[in-house]
């Protein structure tokens, strides 16, 4: 079955919302210009912003490709927003530039659709959460497998197999991107496969299983030993569950063959994921589900919509700071094992200086984050 999951309608009796894009990067062009035009009836695009001035051409390119004129450009931040009043911001710019630019757009009181990662570091996570909430900020994180048919129906499906006993779980693809400029090197990317396509894998796994207890990670050699690079590149992992459950997932930036998949083994079955299929089998290894769809992640524009159709639900920001609080923690544990070789409790087990509850909200509980490196910077000369 082809499942495409397309909201416009949540869209259609709301005024129109007017966008501002903070960053012209390839993510923005291929993805968020395209969703932009596409919900030209209900959303604005009102003005670009990228510090790059060579990134107005660029986007004046995609825009004339589906005959529609460049908004506003602007290389300044501030400059933009003061012109374009924005309803909301879409900031898809260096991981490195998220914290600033996304404290910046919380003070002004814009609503914002970020690219992952949430933070680079926990104590970034920690202060820019306990912000969002202070301040009644809205901040949503993209990511996409959350609203993909065939996730959505696993996550579902998960309780058919009984007790979970363990899961294996692999995302490789081949990204020149991260041999050099920003993505090369942990001070501006935050980290490699890690930070950047393990965010949604990471993710992922929270979404189905929790936060893990305790993480094991360790990187393979570099593709190419001498290149300048300091990011890691391919990373094993094995995590434990308080539940008993234990997994493992592999990820790499180098692979010639880009694949996703996850499978789940539990009492009465397992399930196979990838995101064209589903398959779910009993203990006897007979298939009782088969499911196929689009090969596409859900597109920018359904995230798009779904961010407008809900910004004033306050819980729903609630559950995505928790999230990525969460996220961020285990993220940084990881960085820590491969630092330390060696088992690591996720840090918000450790200090939990911000916790969400369903009634209060964030709060804080007296602790103080540690500093706001980087934890992969720790990783450098080890991968």
């Amino acid at each position: 079955m082809n499942i495409a999951v397309h909201g416009e309608d949540q869209l259609s009796s709301s005024p129109k919302v007017r966008c501002i894009l903070v960053g012209i990067g390839r993510r923005a062009l291929e993805d968020y210009v395209p969703a932009l035009v596409d919900l030209s009836e209900n959303i604005e695009f009102v003005a670009a912003c990228d510090v790059d001035p060579m990134a107005q051409g660029r986007l004046a390119e995609e825009l004339g490709k589906r005959g529609r004129a460049c908004p506003p450009f602007f290389t300044d931040r501030t400059a933009a927003l003061d012109a374009s009043h924005p309803d909301l911001a879409v900031v898809a710019t260096p991981h490195h530039t998220h914290f600033e630019v996304t404290k910046d757009l919380v003070l002004r009181g814009i609503p914002v659709l970020k690219e992952k990662p949430f933070a680079i570091s926990l104590a970034e996570a920690h202060e820019l959460a306990h912000l969002i909430w202070q301040r009644d900020g809205h901040v949503r994180i993209c990511v996409q497998r959350r609203y993909h048919p065939l996730y959505l129906h696993a996550k579902q499906a998960l309780a058919e197999l009984g007790q979970i006993r363990h899961f294996d779980a692999s995302y490789q693809l081949n990204a020149d991107a991260y041999q050099d400029g920003w993505r090369a090197s942990p001070e501006t990317a935050g980290g490699g496969a890690i930070i950047d396509m393990g965010y949604h894998i990471v993710d992922l796994l929270h979404w189905f299983f929790g936060v893990p207890s305790v993480v094991y990670a360790t990187t393979a050699p570099k593709l190419i030993p001498t290149a300048g690079y300091t990011i890691e590149e391919t990373v094993l992992a094995n995590l434990t569950y308080d539940t008993g459950t234990t997994g493992t997932f592999r990820l790499s930036l180098c692979e010639a063959a880009k694949e996703e998949a996850i499978r789940v083994y539990g009492t009465k079955g397992h399930i196979t994921l990838r995101r064209d299929l589903f398959e779910r089998f009993d203990r006897s290894n007979n298939r009782v589900e088969h499911l196929t769809g689009d090969r596409g992640w859900a597109s920018a524009a359904d995230v798009l919509v779904d961010t407008v159709a809900r910004l004033q639900d306050r819980a729903v920001v609630a559950q995505e700071l928790a999230a990525a609080v969460d996220i961020t923690a285990t993220i940084e544990s990881l960085y820590h094992s491969i630092a330390q070789q060696a088992p690591v409790k996720p840090m918000c087990q450790e200090m939990c200086s911000v916790c969400y509850n369903a009634r209060l909200g964030w709060r804080d509980s007296g602790s103080r984050p540690a500093d706001g490196v980087s934890l992969a910077q720790a990783t450098t000369g080890l991968v």
